[in-house]
């Protein structure tokens, strides 16, 4: 599966020694700790998406981007499994370098360009903001690109609108989905890295549009049937929706498709139950992976768009299995061991826990702790609310 791009905090279980000073941001000092798993190339989102994850310098291999208050930091990935700190390569994009705020400004990683590095894209308050990658794995600002899909180019907002990254036309580069007020908006992604808007696409998904609302219906982009573009999944309160993506940027609604993870669906919350996309059992396309009170439960992907129903894979990472909260402990989904199958990366209280894809019907956690990137003192006091971290690799 290519291009896969999505922007998600990822697994930074590696043998490493980082001491990046984020600026009075949580230093990442002196982590020394292996991969879970066997290989060394690099953990991919595997969101099953279209959506043009790439690593920074266009090595193969997975680096660590994160976002601190003085600006952006990176740790290139080494062959061996190993990060190497490049410590602050852009004076921008962070806390106190810009102003940029979670609650009002996203920022996501995308190759823009198509030239296989990870890019960084901003939605600022007068628009979108893209550095691009260079070879090196620093950033090169370019600016600002569009003037659109920012808090007051357009007024966006979080809590109202979310925006993400994702091919939608399968050319290779990065196009903008915002779902706005009214429905979604596209903007296609140009070979220099700007963008150029579509306008509306969907009268749907929408908080006006279908009366989504990020508080209870997030909305997703996966390849969920396996054709190399980005569809859009909602869940709905109803249950799971589908948009299938077409060649022109546009996207076809195909209904309710599933009867599960929604509000009303099985009561999933926000607040307590994460639902994310990606290819747990290797075979293409995206499957549902929801964080549940008990445990994690899997719906697969079918070639026709749809899921199978869902079964419980594992009695851990869950509000009541293990006691994880959405607002300390993120959890993401990445091939943390390269065998093309999506892992459980989780963000605990003590540090990161890997919990990797067995068979058909199971979730291991393996044993260990990387006791760094986590909410406690101990671990680095790493705050959601603060501090984006991402783990760049591509997933071909």
């Amino acid at each position: 599966m290519k291009h896969l791009y999505s922007t998600r905090f990822l697994a930074v279980a590696a043998t490493a020694t980082l001491s990046m000073t984020m600026g009075g941001a949580p230093a990442i000092s002196d982590v020394s700790h292996r991969l879970t798993g066997t290989s060394s190339s690099e953990q991919t989102a595997i969101a099953s998406s279209p959506s043009l994850r790439r690593d920074v310098n266009g090595d193969g291999r997975a680096d660590i981007v994160g976002f601190g208050n003085a600006g952006v930091y990176v740790a290139t990935g080494n062959t061996n499994g190993t990060f190497t700190s490049r410590g602050r390569v852009l004076n921008d994009f962070g806390y106190d370098a810009g102003g940029w705020r979670v609650e009002k400004n996203p920022r996501q990683l995308a190759d823009v360009n198509g030239d296989g590095r990870a890019d960084i894209v901003g939605f600022g308050n007068a628009g979108v903001y893209v550095a691009t990658g260079n070879t090196n794995g620093t950033f090169t600002s370019r600016g600002r690109v569009l003037n659109d899909f920012g808090y007051d180019a357009g007024g966006w907002r979080v809590e109202k609108n979310p925006r993400q990254l994702a091919d939608v036309n399968g050319d290779g580069r990065a196009d903008i989905v915002g779902f706005g007020n009214a429905g979604v908006y596209v903007a296609t992604g140009n070979t220099n890295g700007t963008f150029t808007s579509r306008g509306r696409v969907l009268n749907d998904f929408g908080y006006d549009a279908g009366g989504w609302r990020v508080e209870k219906n997030p909305r997703q982009l996966a390849d969920v049937n396996g054709d190399g573009r980005a569809d859009i999944v909602g869940f709905g309160n109803a249950g799971v929706y589908v948009a299938t993506g077409n060649t022109n940027g546009t996207f076809t609604s195909r209904g309710r498709v599933l009867n599960d993870f929604g509000y009303d669906a099985g009561g999933w919350r926000v607040e307590k139950n994460p639902r994310q996309l990606a290819d747990v059992n290797g075979d293409g396309r995206a499957d549902i992976v929801g964080f549940g009170n008990a445990g994690v439960y899997v719906a697969n992907g079918r070639s026709n768009g749809t899921f199978t129903l869902r079964s419980q894979m594992l009695a851990n990472f869950g509000y009541d299995a293990g006691g994880w909260r959405v607002e300390k402990n993120p959890r993401q989904l990445a091939d943390v061991n390269g065998d093309g199958r999506a892992d459980i990366v989780g963000f605990g209280n003590a540090g990161v826990y890997v919990a990797t894809y067995n068979t058909k019907t199971t979730f291991v956690l393996k044993p260990g702790l990387l006791p760094e990137f986590g909410a406690s003192a101990d671990a680095g006091g790493w705050r959601v609310d603060r501090h984006p971290r991402f783990l760049a690799g591509d997933s071909d």
